[in-house]
């Protein structure tokens, strides 16, 4: 008995958010955190991504500024719980600084 086997890798879609259907190149762009009860995520293809200039959220300025504050802090004995070095201090401010600018 033969089998039948592809050559091909199977197909994942996404769904995009921004022309709300379904898409082989969406990405996550933005989380939308709440009080109480599940947040959500919202994706999008990469033709919207192109047309409406959005950007993958691990490519934004805050969240680039905030793994590298993480990346810091994890590796610096003189950051922890009660305080933190200089440089420390600079990428948390950098890291809120883009915050406030994506306006989250």
């Amino acid at each position: 008995m033969a089998t039948l086997e592809s050559t091909q890798p199977p197909t994942v879609f996404g769904w995009c958010h921004w022309h709300k259907g379904p898409s082989g190149t969406a990405v996550l762009i933005r989380i939308i955190e709440q009080g109480s009860g599940p947040g959500a995520a919202l994706y999008a293809c990469a033709p919207c991504r192109e047309q409406r200039r959005l950007v993958p959220i691990d490519e934004q300025s805050d969240a680039v500024a905030y793994r590298a504050y993480l990346v810091h802090t994890q590796a610096c004995a003189a950051c922890t719980d009660t305080g933190r070095c200089d440089v420390g201090a600079r990428l948390w401010k950098e890291y809120r600084a883009a915050l406030a600018v994506s306006g989250f």
